[in-house]
Protein backbone atom coordinates (compact mmCIF):
# COMPACT_ATOMS: atom_id res chain seq x y z
CA UNK A 1 0.00 0.00 0.00
CA UNK A 2 1.14 3.34 -0.90
CA UNK A 3 1.86 5.69 1.50
CA UNK A 4 -1.28 8.17 0.64
CA UNK A 5 -3.86 4.78 1.20
CA UNK A 6 -2.06 4.19 4.37
CA UNK A 7 -2.88 7.71 5.88
CA UNK A 8 -6.43 7.02 4.06
CA UNK A 9 -6.63 4.12 6.00
CA UNK A 10 -5.68 4.87 9.00
CA UNK A 11 -8.12 8.21 8.95
CA UNK A 12 -10.60 6.03 8.18
CA UNK A 13 -10.16 4.27 11.23
CA UNK A 14 -9.58 7.21 13.53
CA UNK A 15 -12.83 8.29 11.95
CA UNK A 16 -14.70 4.55 12.99
CA UNK A 17 -12.80 4.58 16.54
CA UNK A 18 -14.14 8.15 17.17
CA UNK A 19 -18.12 7.76 16.19
CA UNK A 20 -17.88 4.71 18.44
CA UNK A 21 -16.19 6.86 21.26
CA UNK A 22 -18.59 9.52 21.11
CA UNK A 23 -21.64 6.60 20.87
CA UNK A 24 -20.37 5.31 24.20
CA UNK A 25 -20.14 8.76 25.70
CA UNK A 26 -23.83 9.36 24.63
CA UNK A 27 -25.16 6.36 25.78
CA UNK A 28 -23.48 6.78 29.04
CA UNK A 29 -24.79 10.00 29.37
CA UNK A 30 -28.62 9.31 28.87
CA UNK A 31 -27.65 6.14 31.02
CA UNK A 32 -26.57 7.98 33.94
CA UNK A 33 -29.71 10.87 33.55
CA UNK A 34 -32.16 8.27 33.12
CA UNK A 35 -31.09 6.26 36.57
CA UNK A 36 -31.49 9.53 38.31
CA UNK A 37 -35.08 9.40 38.43
CA UNK A 38 -35.12 5.53 40.23
CA UNK A 39 -34.34 5.59 43.75
CA UNK A 40 -31.60 3.34 44.99
CA UNK A 41 -32.18 1.42 47.96
CA UNK A 42 -29.61 -0.56 49.35
CA UNK A 43 -30.47 -4.17 49.60
CA UNK A 44 -27.74 -7.64 50.87
CA UNK A 45 -30.36 -9.60 48.37
CA UNK A 46 -29.90 -9.06 44.82
CA UNK A 47 -33.71 -9.26 42.52
CA UNK A 48 -33.54 -9.27 39.37
CA UNK A 49 -37.43 -8.69 39.04
CA UNK A 50 -37.64 -5.14 38.27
Amino acid sequence: MNESGNKTAWNIGGAVVGVLLALLAIFGLVQSQSSIKQPQNYSEVISYDG
